[in-house]
């Protein structure tokens, strides 16, 4: 196992952003999470709240094994202040062959704790977690916030190296 594997879901591009910028930062891998499409057109909406509330997972694909990598970092969205469906299908499949992960989030609006809950009971041992909105994203703050969670990354993986 060797470097970082930043793996991220998006509808509207918010989160390949933020995957983009960490993976910079900790000169990682990139892989998208992708869906059946279901979440598109006038209907997506309502689809992807109501598959996130009722917390249904559904088929995704994806290229890269989490487990080749010392750190996992999943970049997600928040829908109805829950995961959706697409992140929640690949930390079903993967959670057990992450050593090592943490997380962002990002939404038009405040998260709530609940959310953040969620996605620790879903990634318990998460190195780090990092909450956004998106309209944050281009500004310099969210930079130094960012650049504190790829901090705290950034020590595991050293650790790992040098005693792994």
């Amino acid at each position: 196992m060797s470097g970082v594997l930043v793996v991220f879901y998006t509808r509207n591009n918010h989160c390949r952003q933020i995957a983009h910028e960490i993976a910079t930062k900790l000169h990682g891998q990139i892989d998208q999470i992708t869906d059946s499409n279901r979440y598109i057109a006038n209907m997506g909406s309502l689809f992807a709240v109501w598959d996130s509330y009722f917390e249904k997972s559904i088929s995704i694909k994806y290229q890269m094994n989490p487990g080749d990598y010392t750190a996992v970092i999943v970049v997600s969205p928040v829908w109805a202040g829950k995961i959706p469906p697409p992140v929640r299908a690949y930390l079903n499949e993967n959670i057990t062959k992450m050593k090592n992960y943490g997380f962002i989030l990002a939404d038009n609006k405040p998260i709530h704790k609940k959310t953040t809950k969620r996605f620790n009971q879903l990634m318990p041992k998460a190195l780090a977690e990092f909450t956004t909105l998106n309209q944050d994203i281009d500004q310099e703050i969210f930079q130094k916030y960012l650049e504190d969670f790829a901090d705290r990354i950034r020590i595991v993986i050293e650790k790992e190296d040098y005693y792994g």
